[in-house]
């Protein structure tokens, strides 16, 4: 991340360890993470090589598991810490399976960092 640019690190990482950890027990192939500069915004993109079918409307939801061998709550917790910085986590791509974090950022007109 530019010096110049402030983001809640701690709350980040945990949302990505989410992905990240939910690609690799539920996904397959590689899992690769990718993070892109979007001005006012910086987006992190989690695919993996795997695929989903079906119903994604409650993919979010706490308790619900998209085969049933989770408890449900990872992915839900992800997403509610998302919204918590004003951010938005979403199912981007069904094939490869593909998520988003869209985490808003501030420029930090001193040059410092901070988060």
């Amino acid at each position: 991340m530019p010096d110049d640019v402030c983001a809640p690190g701690a709350l980040v990482a945990e949302i990505l360890g989410v992905l990240l950890d939910n690609a690799r027990v539920n996904g397959r192939g590689a899992v690769r993470l990718t993070v892109r500069d979007l001005d006012d915004a910086l987006a992190f993109d989690v695919t993996d090589e795997g695929e989903v079918d079906g119903e994604t409307t409650r993919f979010f939801d706490r308790g619900h598991t998209g085969d049933g061998t989770g408890e449900g709550i990872g992915l839900a917790l992800a997403h509610d810490l998302a919204a918590s910085l004003g951010g938005r986590l979403s199912l981007t791509s069904r094939r490869p399976t593909g998520f988003t974090l869209l985490v808003p950022v501030r420029q930090d007109k001193a040059g410092g960092t901070s988060g």
